[in-house]
């Protein structure tokens, strides 16, 4: 990958998030939503949003792959298949419950992929009015400014944060993070996926989410030098297509003690 190809890329993302925060900011709470077919919260500001990202990106880079949530196949017909080598994956509400019901744990979370792979994600935090970024060979960075992460060791002070619901066997199996450990359920996975990579969480598990909510956090989790691992057959990634239904993803992430107890009591 040429070096002006990526850090045009990153130029251009870091522009796309920005110019959506002042409707976002103008938005929070004050608009109407209703229930799509998958039973996910949408609003008019997912899709406005949607629409104003995506467009920024094909007008610099139109023949790049893009991935909305907001602007998937519909049921039933072909997926989208993703060919180019840069692929666009854009989440334009994480947190739609949190962000229609006045909670400020939200956020906009926009990914790059090459081959398929996360190698770059800008998650805008509205809770905290931060542009979080990193991936494959830029550091993390809050607002422009570096950001050190580093691995404790992993204890019962140490927080974890996960994302209901959660079926009752999945329920047993966190039974020794829950009992001992502080938790922290924050209704976005980007950001939980994003506060593990940046060292505010230690480690993360979700048996609940779609590609789009986490391909940002991912990058960033990679940046970060800690670990994720999906969980069943097949790996979310490298991302050949989209739909809307694609299956929901398993995962597991955080500091190498937090994975070591993780394995310890059969979470991954």
């Amino acid at each position: 990958m040429c070096d002006s190809e990526f850090e045009k890329r990153i130029e251009i993302a870091r522009a796309a998030v920005r110019a959506s925060i002042p409707y976002f900011n103008a938005n929070f709470s004050k608009v109407e939503s209703h229930w799509k077919r998958d039973d996910s919260r949408v609003t008019d500001a997912d899709l406005e949003i949607s629409r104003e990202v995506i467009a920024f990106l094909k007008n610099a880079f139109p023949h790049d792959d893009f991935c909305s949530e907001e602007d998937l196949p519909p049921p039933g017909a072909p997926a989208r298949e993703l060919h180019a080598r840069f692929a666009w994956v854009l989440d334009p509400i994480d947190g739609t419950n949190n962000f229609a019901r006045g909670m400020a744990l939200c956020a906009i979370s926009l990914a790059l992929l090459e081959n398929g792979v996360p190698v770059y994600g800008v998650v805008y935090d509205f809770s905290q009015k931060t542009l979080l970024e990193g991936g494959k060979s830029v550091p993390l960075s809050r607002n422009g400014v570096p950001a050190k992460t580093f691995s404790p060791e992993f204890d019962r002070h140490s927080l974890v944060s996960f994302h209901y619901p959660i079926r009752p066997a999945d329920t047993q199996k966190l039974l020794p993070l829950t009992t001992v450990n502080p938790v922290r359920v924050f209704g976005s996975a980007a950001l939980s996926l994003a506060y593990n990579a940046f060292g505010s969480i230690d480690g993360s598990t979700d048996f609940n989410t779609k590609v789009w909510d986490i391909a940002a956090a991912v990058a960033m989790i990679g940046a970060s030098g800690r670990e994720i691992v999906y969980l069943g057959e097949k790996p979310a990634f490298p991302l050949r297509e989209v739909c809307s239904e694609m299956p929901k993803l398993r995962w597991v992430a955080g500091t190498p003690g937090f994975m070591k107890k993780a394995r310890e009591i059969g979470l991954c």
